[in-house]
């Protein structure tokens, strides 16, 4: 009978401590539920204060390649037709014929190239052109606004185009990508290229 009464109060034992183990199992259970309902009520109630942010699509700029494929036709240019303008570098100075395309100035990669010390490479069956100064080359198609920027792909904000036995493409593409700034000097009428 001793040995019955020691199994009863070990069975007693055993199931007083697995109720109280699954009692308090439950109970941080049910705790987690109630941050989880509370923590959910916090973020909706924070999310309701905070004010809504309206969507705002990138400026652009005709003389900065954002690398993004957003673009302003209605950007007002330097120039509104075709036309020559001065252009200044640190080693050169001369006129460049620009061509106003969509809220972009257009350039011919071969002049561009030469301003900047670059090379430039027209293939014309593929009506591709590969501009490279150092370590930097730049990679266009007439007919596509994909460039590829030392062999990562962006967008341009218009397609370059082929003209006169060359590819023109946005100024600020072209010189952004060799390294370079592009701004407009309103007083001598010129774009003006920065080293970066």
């Amino acid at each position: 009978m001793k040995k019955w009464k020691k199994w009863l109060a070990a069975a007693a034992a055993l199931f007083i401590t697995l109720s109280i183990g699954t009692s308090v199992i439950a109970d941080d259970h049910d705790d987690d539920d109630d941050e989880k309902h509370h923590d959910e009520d916090d973020d909706e109630q924070w999310e309701s204060q905070q004010p809504a942010v309206p969507y705002q699509q990138q400026t652009d700029y005709w003389n900065i390649w954002s690398r993004e494929p957003v673009n302003n036709p209605e950007k007002v240019l330097p120039i509104e037709n075709p036309e020559e303008l001065l252009i200044n570098s640190r080693e050169i100075e001369k006129k460049i014929y620009l061509i106003p395309k969509d809220g972009q100035l257009l350039v011919s990669a071969d002049t561009i190239a030469e301003i900047l010390g670059a090379t430039s490479t027209f293939y014309p069956t593929s009506k591709i052109c590969l501009l490279k100064k150092g370590d930097l080359e730049l990679i266009v198609k007439a007919g596509s606004n994909a460039a590829y920027e030392n062999k990562v792909k962006s967008p341009m904000p218009v397609n370059a185009a082929a003209y006169e036995n060359s590819i023109y493409l946005p100024i600020s593409v072209a010189a952004n990508a060799l390294g370079y700034r592009v701004t407009w000097n309103e007083a001598k009428k010129a774009i003006v290229l920065q080293s970066l």
